[in-house]
């Protein structure tokens, strides 16, 4: 059985696409924006996100999280993950090019899955399922931001829900292997913890960003998920601190 794809909730360079194991949460990139100013402005593009976060106060700042992935191959194999976030948080720039800031948001998605399956007659039929699902999550950041190089360690705490969960003609078996059965993913609230280390390096406005994480899954309910995510993107940062 092929893998799952994300969403970043239920969300990022994440996707194990070679698992044997339907993944049915995936970290998205954490946006680490490191603030330092009101009219800040950062837009990041990675392989699967979209996100910007924006200083609307002296200390308080905005972000949005958009998270997209589609895998298909030619054996009637789909499965994709979408999500959406956003996010209000404060931020305090200190000596040094030092910047603290915390997050907390609220996200929404949704797992679509579509796999072709052979009966003991050897007749084949199509499965489906779609889960949806909602997410709140705090995130603290501190690191070191200037005009050439950023370095940020994140610690973001993911709340999952997932509130809808229907599967069509899928089989019984393979439900009960990934979890999926009796409730087991509607029910509870699953909590992960997501550490994350980001480093950016460019000039003032434009920067090349990489990021690694984990994922741990700290409640005693099975989900399949990876331990790991990462991305490459490019940031766009515009702010008046870079010509002061």
């Amino acid at each position: 059985m092929k893998n799952f794809l994300p969403i970043g909730l239920v969300a990022a360079g994440l996707i194990f696409l070679n698992s044997c194991t339907t993944q049915m949460y995936v970290s998205n990139a954490v946006n680490a924006p490191l603030l330092k100013q009101r009219g800040e402005v950062q837009l990041t593009v990675t392989q699967n996100d979209v996100q910007a976060a924006i200083g609307i106060g002296r200390h308080f700042g905005i972000m949005a999280n958009g998270f997209y992935k589609n895998y298909r191959n030619d054996n009637n194999y789909r499965h994709s993950g979408v999500m959406g976030e956003a996010a209000i948080g404060y931020y305090k720039p200190m000596e040094h090019n030092l910047v603290f800031e915390t997050f907390a948001g609220f996200g929404m998605g949704n797992i679509y899955k579509q796999q072709q399956f052979t009966n003991t007659d050897n007749t084949t039929y199509m499965g489906k399922f779609n889960a949806d699902a909602a997410k709140v999550f705090l995130q603290p950041d501190f690191g070191y931001k200037s005009s050439r190089f950023d370095i940020v360690l994140s610690s973001r705490f993911s709340f999952v829900n997932y509130n809808k969960f229907k599967p069509e003609n899928y089989p019984v078996e393979e439900l009960k292997k990934d979890y999926l059965d009796n409730n087991n993913l509607t029910g509870p609230t699953f909590i992960f913890a997501e550490p994350a280390l980001t480093v950016r390096a460019g000039y003032k406005y434009i920067k090349v960003q990489a990021q690694i994480g984990l994922t741990a899954n700290l409640t005693g309910h099975n989900i399949r998920h990876p331990d790991n995510f990462s991305s490459i993107g490019i940031v766009i940062d515009i702010a008046r601190w870079y010509n002061d």
